[in-house]
């Protein structure tokens, strides 16, 4: 697994460094600057002496300015966000603060395994599913976790136990403790950041509404938008690879960088434009096909990828509460063999689905105009 997950950390960074015409240093600065305003606000919206319900809305709000500020941070993770290197670290080591992730820890599962071989499964650490028989082999108390992750509002369950604790914050899991060193100096400033976020909330929500107690404030300016953004997180990324139409591999013969990019990702389509720079990630086979095109770019890329690749090998969706329900009834484990989704009892959900010849090579698309 740590060979190819070295393999695939090569193919990410090939990937960065093809094309930069259309980043922007002034439009990066303000989308940061926006965000990084609307969660000062609605954090202090969420501690302010309001009425409990104006600050549970807040404190939703928050959840998802930190979810954008998660966007800013993830596109440059990939040094796709603004030009230049340095301006890209740092704006994900600031971005990430709020979700409480290591930048270099979040390069090799991201940016390497998941990137490199996406939806391979024992590579790919993102909502790689269970098979029937893996199931059946597997403890109740197992069993029955991953009827939580699997369930309506399991992405939350999931973030936390599946991506956050056992890999985002320090260098613990086997690949990343090959190179703990390296990784020690962004896991010490996530620690201390994340204890001087939590000592600033209560801090601050002392100083607005001192008749509150502790406990309280801490669940309005961490625990509920904490929760928000990871269930925001943990049902993004579950979009984008779980779908009755995407295949799953668990044999490198098999998968491609094409059956796992182009066809193993999905364009999410969202009904209602609220936030931009969520719309614009959501095009997500493009930021697969070439991940250093910056995120307010991927509209364009996509239809550029569309367009090379034909409807027939795109996987794009609306996304209404009943397509999520119909995404969640039938993809429960992957029969690898039969190559379908299948229900907790191993019966099929989906007909056996389409995947390209291994030999099919990845479009190469650049940040179009």
């Amino acid at each position: 697994m740590d060979a190819i997950g070295a393999r695939g950390a090569a193919i990410s960074i090939s990937h960065e460094a093809t094309r930069t015409e259309k980043r922007s240093l002034a439009r990066g600065l303000a989308i940061f600057t926006t965000y990084s305003v609307l969660y000062a606000a609605t954090l202090v919206d969420a501690l302010a002496p309001f009425p409990l319900a104006i600050n549970i809305a807040a404190a939703i709000a928050n959840g998802l300015m930190i979810a954008m500020l998660f966007i800013v941070g993830h596109d440059a993770c990939h040094g796709a966000f603004v030009p230049g290197r340095l301006w890209n670290k740092w704006l994900a080591r600031l971005s990430y603060i709020p979700v409480v992730h290591s930048v270099s820890l979040w390069r090799v599962a991201h940016n390497g395994n998941h990137h490199g071989r996406t939806n391979l499964k024992g590579v790919d650490p993102v909502w790689a599913p269970m098979s029937p028989a893996e199931y059946a082999a597997a403890s109740p108390a197992r069993r029955w976790l991953e009827r939580v992750y699997r369930s309506a509002f399991g992405p939350v369950i999931y973030y936390h136990l599946g991506i956050w604790l056992p890999l985002m914050i320090a260098p613990t899991w086997p690949q990343a403790r090959v190179q703990w060193k390296r990784h020690m100096p962004d896991t010490l400033f996530v620690v201390a950041t994340f204890a001087a976020t939590l000592a600033g909330i209560a801090w601050l929500g002392t100083a607005l509404a001192p008749e509150r107690p502790l406990w309280l404030v801490m669940t309005l300016g961490w625990v509920v938008p904490f929760a928000v953004w990871s269930y925001f997180a943990g049902i993004t990324v579950y979009l984008n690879h779980t779908h009755p139409d995407i295949a799953w591999f668990d044999d490198e013969k098999q998968w491609s960088a094409y059956n796992g990019s182009v066809l193993g990702t999905a364009h999410v389509r969202i009904p209602v434009d609220i936030f931009p720079l969520y719309t614009d990630v959501m095009a997500h086979p493009a930021h697969h096909a070439n991940p250093s095109i910056p995120v307010y770019a991927l509209p364009g890329a996509q239809a550029d990828l569309k367009g090379r690749v034909g409807t027939a090998d795109t996987r794009e969706y609306t996304l209404t509460l009943g397509t999520y329900r119909r995404i969640v009834a039938a993809c429960k484990l992957f029969d690898f063999e039969r190559r379908c989704w299948t229900d907790f009892s191993g019966v099929p959900t989906t007909p056996p689905l389409f995947v390209r010849d291994p030999d099919v090579p990845l479009p190469r698309i650049g940040a179009p105009g």
